[in-house]
């Protein structure tokens, strides 16, 4: 992914913070633009409503309702919402920017997936939608141009433009939302909804990618309608090998008429799912040998680097050895997009995006006084003083320019006097409009500093910075604060805040990385880091049915995927597997040995089944909010678990649980 360019930075154009660089396309309700947070330096996707939304009371609620649930759905088959905003009237949602491919492109292009990577992406998409009905939040547009597939393998769910928050209706009468291949019968009989009609939606992308086509076709909108509501379930004629009999039942199954023969909720589909992934793992050899793995990842850095010929013929050749690798399948995707990518046309200088323009209505005057504001600075100094008009009014007049132009001086020499450490100060206040003659020289801003008043918050902030020298063995290491890499290396001084936390990580080529932690009031002058040089390192396999993340030393080794598989340095490791869905954070240790695969094994699962007498309470497993009493064939990993419960008078109950392999568990909670 690239960064804004110098010349689409000269557009100019702005919605809110962001810096507008390009149009990715038009949404259901607005434009998207692509972004630039010139602030934390990352690219964003930009929605705003078109014109006609911004005059459309409906559309408007409709928009602030799809920020707020998918803002408030922190998961990693979500898209992650950053903002919610209103620039000049116009309402706009920030959003991380995505790579990789929709679903529907990918199935449109033709390109084989295996069945592990049909199942693999289902089950991540039920998970997402199994998190997002938890929270009360319906999609009922479920697609697969709304679901996002990145180079990793990753999904990712989109646009909850049309989401139900609860039971906001926010449809306008008499109209049918949703893409119609896609409907569940209750959609279209206008019938109240719940997470089973996503349940149906995600039946159909399930025949789709099994069978290759939609199971619900015609000539006209109102038959297809009409196959949806009433005709039967096409079967499926694909070979699927031993698992095809199983695949149908699940199919027929999450495409059932009526909700109460469906699923009861995404994750059972995802069960089932992760059920015939196992077998299909089992039966057909996935693994990547260390060899392979080596040779993804020379061909990976040879894209990197700009060999892209070279890489796709590695890729092409490994593919041919190793047809059932899903690694190398996706190394080889990436690949290809990139070289489409190099043989499309270059884009066209950014133009001043006119239907932005025309969005944003607002006077000349007004847009040059919010695009000034919107300037990002480093350091904000106090909103300038205002001076009483005769009329009792506040207007900035030219006796308030002298003290802006002075305090924002100020500041300019406060952060240059701070150095590196600058970037930890807080932010203060607002940002003053920029002066409109020409900066102060350094004595200026010097005489400046002790004529006007530096704010407290930055006198306090400027005070915390405490110097910590840092040395490591041997010399000319990297340096990372707070995950934040330094320019530099050791030996090194830098400027901290004494006040916060912080994690310092030493590394160099050839050595395993050190962490040193920082507490508040205990920095030392100077860290002595001695680095362990690096052995040959092995890979680690774990097996598991169900997606988790994986995590070494804090950082994240897998995200979301069953039976990952990722190099580690050779020696005696401890993995976390971390799965919230199933209530699962393990340390597992494991022996690394140079050139081999340790096998690691998830814990499996079993059912827990809570009951409360009076069930008026809320149930929490290990800390979090599940549901409200009775809780039937919950899927939670085997081991023990703490079940809490919490009535409305504030008594609170809790039961420990252990849940073994397959078998279920039973806990009942008395309020005594």
């Amino acid at each position: 992914m690239t960064t804004a360019g110098p010349a689409a930075r000269r557009s100019g154009k702005r919605v809110g913070k962001y810096l507008v660089t390009g149009r990715i396309g038009r949404g259901g309700m607005g434009m998207v633009y692509r972004g630039y947070d010139e602030v934390l330096e990352r690219e964003v996707a930009v929605k705003t409503l078109t014109t006609e939304g911004t005059l459309d009371e409906e559309s408007r609620r409709r928009f602030e309702i799809e920020a707020k649930a998918a803002a408030k759905l922190q998961h990693p088959n979500i898209v992650t919402v950053f903002e919610l905003g209103e620039d000049r009237g116009v309402p706009f949602i920030a959003m991380e920017l995505l790579p990789g491919v929709d679903l529907e492109a990918l199935l449109r292009s033709g390109e084989p997936m295996l069945v592990q990577e049909r199942l693999e992406t289902m089950i991540q998409v039920c998970r997402g939608l199994a998190y997002a009905h938890e929270h009360r939040v319906i999609h009922r547009d479920v697609k697969p141009s709304n679901i996002r597939i990145l180079d990793d393998g990753t999904a990712k769910i989109m646009d909850f433009g049309i989401a139900k928050l609860g039971a906001t209706q926010v449809t306008k009468s008499g109209m049918m939302v949703g893409t119609i291949h896609y409907m569940s019968p209750e959609q279209i009989l206008a019938k109240p909804l719940d997470g089973r009609s996503d349940v149906f939606s995600l039946g159909v992308i399930l025949y789709e990618l099994l069978e290759g086509r939609r199971p619900f076709t015609g000539d006209a909108a109102t038959e297809i309608l009409y196959k949806i509501v009433h005709g039967p379930t096409p079967p499926i004629t694909a070979d699927l090998g031993p698992s095809g009999t199983r695949l149908q039942t699940i199919v027929e199954t999450a495409l059932a008429k009526d909700p109460d023969a469906r699923y009861a909720g995404a994750n059972r589909l995802a069960d089932d799912l992760g059920e015939v992934l196992m077998a299909h793992t089992r039966a057909v050899s996935t693994a990547i040998t260390p060899e392979t793995a080596e040779a993804v990842s020379a061909s990976r850095r040879l894209l990197k680097e700009g060999h892209i010929e070279e890489s796709l013929r590695r890729l092409k050749e490994l593919t041919e050895k190793t047809p059932e690798s899903l690694e190398v399948r996706r190394a080889l995707r990436s690949a290809t997009r990139e070289m489409q990518r190099r043989h499309r046309p270059p884009d066209a200088e950014p133009d001043d995006f006119p239907e932005l323009a025309a969005t944003l209505q607002v006077p000349p005057t007004r847009r040059e006084e919010a695009e000034t504001v919107l300037q990002p600075t480093l350091l904000r100094s106090p909103a300038p003083e205002a001076v009483p008009a005769p009329s009792g009014r506040l207007s900035a007049g030219p006796a308030a320019e002298p003290a802006r132009t002075l305090a924002w001086a100020g500041a300019a020499a406060l952060v240059a006097a701070l150095g590196a450490g600058a970037f930890l100060l807080t932010r203060v206040g607002t940002p003053p409009p920029v002066p409109s003659r020409p900066p102060a020289t350094t004595g200026q801003a010097a005489a400046a500093l002790s004529a006007v008043p530096v704010p407290a918050a930055v006198e306090s902030a400027a005070a915390a910075l405490t110097s910590l020298k840092v040395v490591s063995e041997p010399p000319g290491a990297t340096v990372a604060l707070d995950g934040r890499r330094l320019d530099g290396a050791t030996p090194m001084t830098l400027q901290i805040d004494a006040r916060a936390d912080h994690t310092l990580t030493v590394g160099a080529e050839g050595h395993a990385p050190a962490e040193v932690r920082l507490s508040p009031g205990r920095i030392p002058p100077e860290v002595r880091v001695t680095l362990q040089p690096a052995g040959p390192s092995g890979r680690v396999q774990v097996s598991s049915f169900y997606p988790l993340d994986v995590l070494w030393k804090g950082k994240v080794l897998a995200k979301a995927q069953p039976s990952p598989q990722f190099p580690l340095p050779a020696g005696r490791q401890t993995v976390t597997l971390v799965s919230s869905t199933y209530f699962l954070k393990l340390d597992v240790p494991v022996q690394v040995r140079g050139g081999a695969v340790a096998a690691v094994d998830a814990p499996p699962l079993g059912k827990l089944n809570v009951r409360a007498n009076p069930d008026n309470c809320e149930v929490f497993i290990d800390g979090r909010f599940v549901d409200y009493p009775p809780i039937l064939d919950r899927a939670v990993a085997a081991g023990d678990h703490t079940v809490a419960f919490k009535w409305p008078d504030g008594t609170r109950r809790e039961e420990a649980v252990q849940v073994s392999r397959g078998a279920h568990a039973y806990v009942m909670g008395r309020k005594e």
